[in-house]
């Protein structure tokens, strides 16, 4: 049946299909339209076309990778990259395959690899407005905004009004709090074109997060008008709302998506972000539901399988967690992750040995998990290796001296070596890195009292401060209190008084002060 009024829906798009006869450019001008409307597929399917007539086409080229998505297969991926590295061999002189080399690799998670391709485009093309652009993104996926602006605006110089670099350098502007200059990048990139779906979508998400939820959502059902089957759209708004602490919007926009049958990979992944929902929200029973329907619905999914595996964790349902997390490690054997929370699993069941084994290979996996130095300190730890324990947090140390979990397995780590002064400060520190940190208050505690065991009894002021504040942190996240509460008693505090700080009246008052 004939819907004259879909091509009311956007008139530009009925123009240029109706415009794009058989030449080269006029398809390509389509394809583009397509992308910019995040309608990926039905560009491909011009594109792969295009490219089958002109292989070594660097703007096809550059245009196809923009369809490249997360369910792209690894063996897909690998296919491009290869055609591509053919093209730099046959066209050294020509700087496009190079930076569209460049931009396939950052799609790829290979930053290095990526920034290295793009500078050399630039040394063959210093003038090429999307290689400029691409080193930009490059310092977005580096979380360096400052430098990204730079080479966001070396390319608009060469290209003033690219909808696409607008966008970009709205992103980097935003993280550099100039939300003012980031909203008038957006509405320059929409003004250059009204059908810019990411450029809606980005203005949305910017108001939504600001609380102009009205005028938020009216950005993101414009976008949504041009297309309304994209999937990041649904993943993005729910985790703008579930970030706001709307938990039900945040349900109803994966919901929403799922009555769009996806593939079968998305649908998973809304599934298991349902299945999280769930949990945060306390029904337990619903989040183990939805965690094993995703990996029903796609048995290569590795995520709701860890997700299960964190549940039985919680739990301490450790044959649970060990089955689960093995399962998401057979889907996903490269994981450091993974492997950090298998060998943390592996500890608490007294396997001390395998746990090193896979702490050992998260860091083979990835040398920058520090959490994997952490493990094997406990392993170290439970084994009497007291030097090798401290060597592994210096490590640690190294990558992440920031973290609080660090700083509480410093602590643990001088306390095992008796030096409980250092141990104390360790602790403190974690604590004002992180004031709900349980595991540093409680250890906190428990290094002041010892030390006012062994001679100073001017620590107890310190040692109920400690306790109170694990007390605090046990009431505010639903765990017990209940040797918060005993060792409060010990050090003397009435039970009108531990009532008192329990009171949320209490703690407002408290903060206020």
């Amino acid at each position: 049946m004939v819907r004259p009024w879909i091509k009311l829906l956007d008139p530009d798009l009925t123009a240029l299909k109706a415009a794009a006869g058989t030449s080269f450019e006029d398809r390509l001008k389509l394809a583009r339209a397509f992308n910019g409307r995040a309608r990926h597929a039905e560009a491909q399917e011009i594109l792969d076309q295009l490219l089958v007539e002109d292989r070594s086409h660097a703007e096809a080229w550059f245009e196809r990778l923009l369809c490249f998505s997360d369910n792209t297969g690894e063996e897909e991926g690998l296919e491009l990259l290869g055609q591509l590295e053919s093209l730099r061999d046959e066209h050294p002189e020509l700087g496009g395959h190079l930076r569209n080399l460049g931009y396939l690799r950052l799609l790829l998670q290979d930053m290095d690899g990526a920034e290295l391709a793009l500078q050399q485009a630039l040394a063959v093309d210093g003038q090429d407005p999307k290689a400029l652009e691409l080193a930009g993104l490059v310092q977005l996926h580096r979380g360096h905004p400052a430098e990204a602006k730079a080479w966001l605006l070396k390319a608009l110089s060469l290209r003033p009004k690219d909808p696409r670099t607008l966008r970009l350098l709205a992103i980097a502007m935003d993280q550099l709090a100039d939300w003012t200059g980031a909203e008038a990048q957006l509405v320059a990139a929409l003004q250059t074109d009204g059908s810019y779906y990411w450029g809606w979508h980005a203005l949305g998400e910017m108001l939504l997060k600001r609380g102009e939820l009205a005028e938020g959502l009216r950005c993101i059902q414009r976008a949504r008008s041009l297309h309304v089957c994209d999937p990041a759209s649904y993943f993005i708004l729910a985790e703008i709302f579930s970030e706001q602490g709307h938990l039900e919007l945040a349900q109803g926009q994966l919901h929403t998506l799922m009555l769009l049958a996806p593939p079968a990979p998305v649908l998973a992944e809304a599934q298991a972000l349902l299945g999280e929902l769930k949990r945060d929200m306390g029904d337990r029973e619903g989040a183990v539901s939805y965690f094993s329907l995703a990996t029903e619905t796609d048995p290569d999914a590795s995520n709701p399988w860890a997700a299960l595996g964190d549940m039985a964790r919680e739990e301490c349902r450790w044959d649970d967690a060990l089955r689960c997390y093995r399962e998401a490690l057979m889907r996903e054997p490269d994981a450091a992750d993974l492997q950090v929370q298998l060998g943390y699993a592996l500890l608490e069941t007294r396997q001390g040995p395998a746990a090193e084994q896979a702490f050992l290979q998260a860091l083979e996996n990835d040398p920058s998990e520090y959490s994997a130095y952490l493990g094997l300190s406990e392993v170290y730890r439970f084994a009497n290796r007291c030097e090798d324990q401290m060597g592994m947090v210096d490590q640690a140390m190294t990558l992440a001296p920031d973290d609080s979990d660090v700083w509480n397995a410093r602590g643990v780590a001088l306390e095992v070596a008796g030096r409980l002064q250092e141990a104390t400060e360790a602790y403190e520190k974690a604590l004002a890195l992180e004031p709900s940190h349980r595991k540093a208050a409680n250890n906190l505690g428990f290094v002041l009292e010892k030390r006012m065991d062994q001679g100073e009894p001017e620590l107890r002021s310190r040692a109920l401060e400690a306790w109170k504040q694990r007390l605090l942190i046990c009431r505010d996240a639903g765990q017990s209190m209940k040797m918060a509460t005993e060792h409060l008693t010990k050090l003397g505090v009435g039970e009108e008084t531990l009532r008192e700080w329990l009171r949320p009246e209490f703690l407002a008052a408290e903060m206020e002060g």
